[in-house]
């Protein structure tokens, strides 16, 4: 029954739809624009939020940094979760809104928050600077706290509450009650909660100001406030500038936090936290996990590192293992848990969809579909139909490769989906087998990994899985669908219309230029759907 069922899931594309059906013109949508060509018809910046709130981790890591503590709040996992966005990332602003279950998971969050500060002398003076005058402490307080200057209003009205501390905490000394009642309201202020970005309207465009750049850069790349760095650049204007912006945009990549943003964006990009679920007879049950370490590791560094491109992450003949993934690579002379750099064969691997995780996750019979679509959606952006639910057909032959073509290849239902999207994709993976091993037969028949796929109006023939993750890594689709998922993860919201001419420049640069993937983001970051916005229909 469970078999029955996968096949059911992982054939339901064969009967119905097929890829690359004309659509009609629709100027809101960014694949018919750019299908169409049509983009320059829809100008100007994009439209966003005055005031995005911060996700669950952007309010942890915020936290952490404005009091200098090593170890994270861990409050959040007690707050309201946040419903799904449209993108493949869990930080769409678009959906990120504030319940009255927020609001009293804030109120808790804060009280608590405040009592430590107060009960921690490092984190107090972090927030007091060692003054001890009520209306300097606040004006510099509130400055990193709501990510931009404070102002009058806001620093009196923390100076009152100062002042009535003593009332509502009379067992503290009345300095230490003053500190814990205003940064109670401190912390549930919306000027903590949302970022600002508010602005005056010109022409239909809100011009972002340097403290309104600089958070957002901060969240961006390391999803949290800024740093005395990045706040002193703001205070000076220099991000008002494209030199002043990246500069410190290479400066933030060079930091560990850009590290753990890096690694989020791989992670949350190609699932790889469902590697930890994996596991091979013979082999520990720590093995999924260490897989999805290998390519977290191999990611970040590659990126960060070695200045890599999307080229490198897709074709690099090297990873990261220890001895349980060298057995499964078939490497000698690997020992010990820890991951260490090691050269794989050119000939058989290339890129992080070579590695065991990617291949042991997409198994079975089913595997080349699997694989297949997998790749058309996350790494070429392609679109493909929605399933039907229906009874598989049986399959017949010899190899997996014949069995999957006697149901989904040519002459069949899914000869325009399978058979010429997702099937070729799927076979050049033949060359493993469901653990991830190479091999070069199939139930004693040689293994047929060549197939061709349709790159835009380019078909692109290839031999197993290194040839094919070249032919992706030389395609316009592979380079501006990641250009696309950064923009839409850096900036948390999805691709708009108007972000179309970014993404093209990007993606072209990434690809016949060679940029690295921090060139990539320093060129999102000085964008103009970086530096503006356009105001949502409710301000104007």
């Amino acid at each position: 029954m469970r078999r029955s069922l996968l096949l059911t899931t992982a054939l339901a594309l064969a009967c119905e739809g097929s890829i690359g059906d004309p659509t009609p013109y629709d100027p809101s949508d960014p694949e018919s624009c750019r299908r169409t060509g049509r983009c320059e018809s829809v100008s100007g910046p994009p439209q966003t939020s005055a005031y995005p709130r911060l996700s669950h981790p952007q309010w942890e890591n915020t936290v952490r940094d404005l009091f200098g503590w090593d170890e994270l709040p861990g409050l959040s996992a007690t707050f309201a979760a946040d419903p799904s966005g449209t993108t493949n990332f869990d930080n769409d602003g678009t959906v990120l809104q504030v319940t009255s279950n927020h609001w009293a998971d804030y109120q808790s969050a804060a009280e608590v928050i405040a009592a430590r500060v107060i009960d921690d002398p490092a984190a107090k003076a972090r927030m007091t600077g060692g003054s001890s005058e009520p209306r300097a402490l606040y004006e510099a307080f509130l400055h990193r706290a709501f990510r931009r200057p404070a102002r009058a209003g806001e620093v009196d009205t923390y100076v009152a509450l100062h002042e009535q501390g003593p009332t509502h905490y009379p067992a503290l000394p009345a300095f230490d009650a003053g500190l814990r009642l205003a940064l109670e309201a401190i912390l549930q202020s919306p000027f903590f909660l949302y970022r600002d970005e508010d602005g005056e309207v010109r022409d239909g465009v809100v011009q972002l100001d340097s403290h309104q750049l600089a958070s957002r850069l901060s969240y961006a790349l390391w999803d949290t406030m800024p740093d005395d760095t990045l706040f002193a650049a703001a205070d000076d204007g220099d991000l008002e500038s494209s030199d002043g912006l990246r500069a410190q945009t290479f400066r933030m990549l060079d930091d560990d936090r850009a590290r753990a943003k890096v690694e989020d964006f791989h992670r949350q990009l190609f699932e790889l936290e469902t590697y930890d679920a994996i596991t091979i007879d013979g082999f520990s049950n720590d093995l999924g996990r260490t897989m999805r370490l290998e390519t977290e590791r191999f990611a970040t560094s590659v990126i960060l590192d070695d200045d890599g491109s999307l080229q490198d992450l897709l074709t690099a003949p090297y990873s990261y293992v220890n001895e349980e993934l060298a057995e499964l690579y078939g490497l000698e002379g690997v020992t010990g848990t820890e991951l260490r750099r090691v050269d794989l064969d050119p000939t058989q691997r290339a890129g992080l969809f070579t590695h065991p995780g990617f291949l042991a996750r997409k198994r079975g019979d089913t595997a080349p579909i699997l694989r297949g679509v997998y790749l058309n959606m996350r790494v070429l952006c392609a679109s493909l139909p929605t399933p039907p639910v229906f009874e598989p057909p049986v399959q017949r032959g010899t190899t997996r490769r014949e069995r999957v073509d006697s149901v989904t290849g040519l002459g069949t239902c899914g000869e325009t989906c399978h058979a010429g999207v997702i099937n070729p994709i799927g076979f050049a993976f033949e060359t493993f087998d469901d653990e991830g091993r190479w091999r070069d037969t199939d139930n004693g028949v040689s293994v047929d990994a060549t197939s061709s796929y349709w790159f835009g109006d380019e078909e692109v023939a290839y031999d197993g899985p290194v040839e094919l993750m070249g032919a992706i890594a030389s395609s316009d689709m592979a380079h501006r669908c990641y250009a696309q998922n950064w923009m839409e993860f850096a900036f948390g919201r999805p691709l708009q219309t108007r972000d179309v001419a970014t993404v093209e420049s990007i993606a072209k640069g990434s690809l016949t230029e060679g940029w690295s993937v921090k060139e990539i983001l320093a060129a999102l970051v000085d964008s103009p759907s970086f530096r503006t916005r356009a105001p949502l229909p409710e301000e104007e």
